[in-house]
């Protein structure tokens, strides 16, 4: 008989042997609401056969060519009134009265996949992400049971094909890619000041010449593209194109936002039909992106947006609104006269006037306007939708007014800003954005009431293409991130899990080494910036992509493709007398791809305190201190707002003006047991500690960005302990210190934290 210590014993391993199961099994992006493991698992034989009804055929068809071209099982497609319950794939129309939703069942006789419109194409989905990546195995599915449903009704990514036009066919690949992560909305920026690319038959020139800018550029007859990172690339899309492109992206359940900017972003425009430009009184003569708001201006429009109409059968039209050089409008003598004759106080009122107009247009088209969150200024069109990229406070006055919202603010949901150290990544705008920030984001704001939440449609990730010439250059920054946005959109806000979902992203690779596409590789586990008082550097380098390869020096200097290359796991024990400067060049199997990281390791010296532990408290004492002060080295001598003593973050509300909240911590950490300890910070942006007056985690760095351990060998006793940092909303509710046996499971803080 067992006892009660032994059960226990055994039902752990029975749960973490199952846990692993599931692990090993089941890595789907976006996770589902529900998935449980089967027994056993089903052989996708050749010539299998897609059972489907009259509904479901389009996507048995779908799924026909995505078996037979990337693993040539040669499956065929049969329509049934009612499919027979022994056929392999099964495929099911049933109503839901939420769209989206499927269930997919995998035993060992059969997959059946139930749902009605988008639902059967999203268990597809679902399907392709439990099939093996490696062509010559069998596809073998693991038996399990799904019921899923999307959270939010709008997922979206944008593509900006203004400053580098993508064909056809990177643009439908780029929409597969979409599709396959239950991402829906495809925002479509098709103008802007760099290039026109979609044909408008009243107004050849906008495509003759706005979407030729490059190469009026290079004669000298268009300004110089300073901004792009060579010469632009040139081109647009027929009307036939662009149906076709509908018409793929309708096959995938994909929605096509075409955008047309204005009043702002038009230079394309106003070069091919300059008497659309802003004028200016004083005959000044300076780089014109203003729409001019008169009566040639809005019937050009209309007659564009008409024919945009007629190609995109989408209920949305997005017109911009964004960066409107609004002032050019004072020297317009359009401009001024509007202003009088509708009595508007400003420029953001005649933005508002401008807005409004093209709103009532629409709407008589039966179309919904869509803007960039400036058209909230000089007051909002009166059906229009908010994309909140400036931050979440346009979003959130919108939604607030009872206006829907897509969310999609910088920094979190812009990929054209680098994925980690900006000075080992290719050139982009903006500090970093990790895909662990991306999916921390959470698009309904604490700031809103719950009705008010219900305005929020979604989330979507942005790509402006300035820095991004080429397809696999446009890959490399939007994927993994958009994996990210695809999780956040879709699965339960309670369900996220940033661990369980790198682990899963991970897995991704294999699909993206299946379809040929180029996602930025991931990081090597473990390269941190590491202060240590041990006296030799111990790491093993891990890697989860087979036949990976790694280039690495401990000498400072940058290893490169034609560098000696090791196979994972590489092992380092090297003496270490006072720093190294570790770095890596990692290369998988695509079109060369590679990353670099860089990790210092410096050594110190770390001292036990001559304190008593028994004459210390629970807790570490904080002092906080509300002011304007930049600098927290000037506020020596201040005496603080409050004091307290606390086990974990300290707890600051943010007063919604410029006062910055620093605090100050002091107290000890007690350590109980002589062994070797792994000291950080929970803090997405990090806090300044000192540990025995040595700085072990610098303040300011994105944790995400440039990781930052102490591996310390500690004496029992007690060690001092200082820091500061600003509390705000990028460290709420974070934990400031966490500490753990090297190697183990984290310490509680209120068992270590002393004063």
């Amino acid at each position: 008989m067992y006892n009660i210590s032994s059960l226990k014993y055994i039902l752990l391993s029975a749960a973490l042997f199952l846990s692993a199961a599931l692990k090993a099994q089941f890595h789907i992006i976006p996770q589902p609401v529900s998935i449980k493991a089967g027994s056993g698992s089903i052989v996708l034989a050749k010539n299998a056969v897609i059972g489907v009804n009259k509904e479901t055929e389009p996507v048995g068809r779908y799924l026909q060519d995505y078996l037979n071209q990337n693993y040539n099982l040669q499956a065929t497609v049969k329509v049934y009134e009612q499919i027979p319950a022994k056929t392999p794939i099964r495929l099911n129309n049933v109503w839901s009265n939420q769209e989206g939703a499927y269930t997919m069942h995998v035993s060992n006789a059969s997959v059946s996949i139930s749902g009605n419109g988008a639902g059967v194409f999203y268990g597809v989905q679902s399907l392709i992400q439990l099939l093996p990546t490696d062509k010559g195995v069998p596809l073998k599915v693991a038996a399990c049971t799904i019921a899923d449903q999307p959270r939010f009704g709008w997922r979206g990514l944008s593509l900006d094909v203004s400053r580098h036009f993508f064909t056809v066919d990177e643009v439908k690949k780029y929409i597969d890619v979409m599709a396959h992560y239950k991402l829906n909305t495809f925002h479509w920026h098709l103008t802007d000041d760099e290039g026109w690319r979609i044909q408008i038959d009243k107004y050849p020139k906008l495509t003759e010449v706005g979407a030729k800018i490059s190469y009026y550029a290079k004669r000298g007859e268009f300004r110089k593209l300073d901004n792009l990172i060579d010469d632009g690339r040139d081109g647009f899309y027929t009307k036939d194109e662009i149906r076709d492109v509908i018409k793929y992206a309708q096959d995938r359940f994909v929605t096509i936002l075409p955008e047309i900017e204005m009043p702002g972003h038009s230079e394309a425009a106003i070069f091919a039909y300059p008497q659309l430009g802003c004028q200016d009184s004083t005959g000044a003569k300076h780089r014109v992106r203003m729409l001019d708001p008169g009566e040639y201006t809005f019937k050009f429009m209309e007659d564009v947006l008409t024919e945009v109409i007629e190609l995109f059968p989408n209920q949305y039209v997005h017109i911009g609104g964004d960066e409107a050089e609004m002032v050019d409008w004072l020297k317009s003598p359009t401009a001024v006269s509007l202003m009088k004759r509708e009595h508007l106080k400003n420029e953001k009122e005649v933005q508002s006037y401008f807005i409004k107009r093209i709103e009532k247009f629409l709407l008589s088209k039966n179309k919904r306007l869509v803007g960039w969150d400036e058209i909230l200024q000089g007051g909002l069109a009166e059906s229009a939708t908010v994309m909140s990229w400036q931050g979440e406070a346009g979003g959130i006055a919108a939604a607030k007014m009872r206006h829907h919202v897509v969310m999609t603010p910088l920094p979190y949901m812009y990929f054209d800003a680098p994925q980690a150290n900006e000075d080992l990544e290719p050139i982009g705008w903006n500090p970093p954005v990790t895909w662990q920030m991306v999916y921390n984001y959470e698009p309904q704001s604490k700031e809103l009431t719950n009705a008010e939440a219900e305005y929020i449609l979604g989330a979507q990730g942005n790509i402006w293409n300035e820095k991004v010439p080429n397809a696999q250059h446009l890959q490399y920054m939007v994927y993994p991130r958009a994996l990210a946005v695809a999780e956040l959109t879709w699965s339960p806000k309670n369900e996220k899990n940033l661990d369980r979902f790198g682990w899963k992203m991970k897995n991704q690779y294999g699909l993206f080494k299946l379809w040929d596409f180029n996602a930025r590789l991931p990081d090597i586990d473990g390269i941190d910036d590491v202060v240590t008082n041990k006296s030799r550097f111990k790491v093993t380098l891990n890697y989860p992509l087979k036949g990976a390869k790694v280039r690495y020096s401990l000498n400072g200097k940058m290893p490169d493709a034609n560098s000696s290359a090791v196979a994972f796991p590489v092992k380092i024990n090297v003496p270490l007398k006072d720093s190294i400067g570790l770095r890596t060049f990692t290369t998988w199997t695509l079109n060369d791809q590679h990353i670099r990281q860089t990790a210092n390791v410096k050594r110190v010296t770390i001292r036990v305190a001559h304190v008593k532990a028994a004459n210390l408290k629970p807790g570490i004492a904080y002092e906080i201190f509300k002011t304007k002060e930049q600098q927290i080295a000037r506020l020596e001598g201040e005496k603080p707002a409050e004091t307290g003593v606390t086990s974990l973050v300290v707890p600051v509300k943010s007063t919604g003006d410029e006062t910055i909240n620093w605090v100050k911590i002091k107290g000890f950490i007690k350590i109980n047991k002589e062994a070797d300890y792994e000291l950080t910070s929970g803090f997405e942006v990090t806090p300044a500690l000192f540990l025995d007056a040595v700085p072990v985690i610098k303040p300011g760095l994105n944790t995400y960005v440039e990781h930052q351990n102490a591996l310390l060998h500690l004496k029992k006793g007690v060690y001092a302990l200082t820091g500061n940092y600003m509390a705000n909303k990028a460290n709420e509710n974070q934990t400031l210190i966490e500490l753990k046996v090297d190697g183990g499971e984290k310490l509680y803080p209120k068992f270590y934290l002393v004063h």
